[in-house]
């Protein structure tokens, strides 16, 4: 065998281990994840595993890296859709690309965001640089906006905090960015706010307070864009 087809190989089992992984994660949750069971219901031993994966956490750090990446490509497809002709718009089919994406993906947003996996230990400088992308996308946005004179922000979305901004500027340095400290606050409000509807959502909690959830966040779309004078 060659080389070329034993790397194809692995690949495909590496693919039906970390897809065999969601689908006891959608089942048990995160927390009831393990190699043993991975390997029981694909009919393969523990030790066959860790020639794929040497340990389980070296399997969520993996899946978790595909779960960011995929969120972002799903956000940066939509921010570059052609139809879109002003921030407003882009932002507006960011937000719901998120939200589609969570809705669409449970299982990966809750291994995202969810309650932390027990003796899980996070290697951040694989995980925080796809996690971050999603973010840039909404602050390339607004850093868009700025420039072509499509907002008139609020006094108080320039006048940040000292520690507030040494963290955005902490976050442009990191990733080689150079976008203006409000383009940043903004991008970070929108994702509190969004990303604070989608958990309340996915978990069924703003359900028993909001009728239609649709409606809710559209309208909550639109006030955020007014509130901060996007136009």
């Amino acid at each position: 065998m060659t080389d070329s087809r034993r790397e194809k190989i692995r690949d495909i089992t590496r693919e039906e281990i970390k897809n065999t992984a969601r689908q006891l994660m959608a089942e048990k949750g995160a927390a009831g994840l393990s190699i043993r069971a991975i390997a029981r219901e694909m009919g393969m031993t523990a030790s066959a595993l860790y020639h794929y994966f040497s340990n389980l956490n070296g399997l969520i750090t993996a899946l978790i890296e595909d779960a960011f990446t995929q969120l972002a490509d799903t956000i940066e497809a939509a921010s570059k859709n052609p139809d879109l002709t002003t921030s407003a718009e882009q932002f507006t089919a960011v937000a719901n690309a998120y939200r589609e994406w969570a809705l669409n993906n449970p299982t990966d947003f809750q291994l995202l965001y969810g309650n932390p996996i027990p003796d899980y230990s996070q290697p951040t400088d694989i995980t925080y640089p796809p996690a971050r992308r999603s973010f840039l996308v909404t602050a390339r946005i607004f850093t868009a906006a700025i420039e072509n004179g499509e907002i008139d922000l609020p006094t108080n979305y320039h006048d940040l905090p000292p520690s507030l901004e040494q963290s955005l500027l902490d976050l442009t340095q990191v990733d080689g960015h150079d976008m203006p400290l409000p383009a940043l606050y903004l991008a970070a409000t929108a994702w509190v706010k969004i990303h604070g509807h989608v958990m309340l959502e996915l978990f069924e909690l703003i359900q028993p307070v909001i009728a239609d959830v649709d409606d809710f966040f559209q309208y909550e779309l639109k006030n955020f864009i007014k509130n901060v004078g996007l136009k």
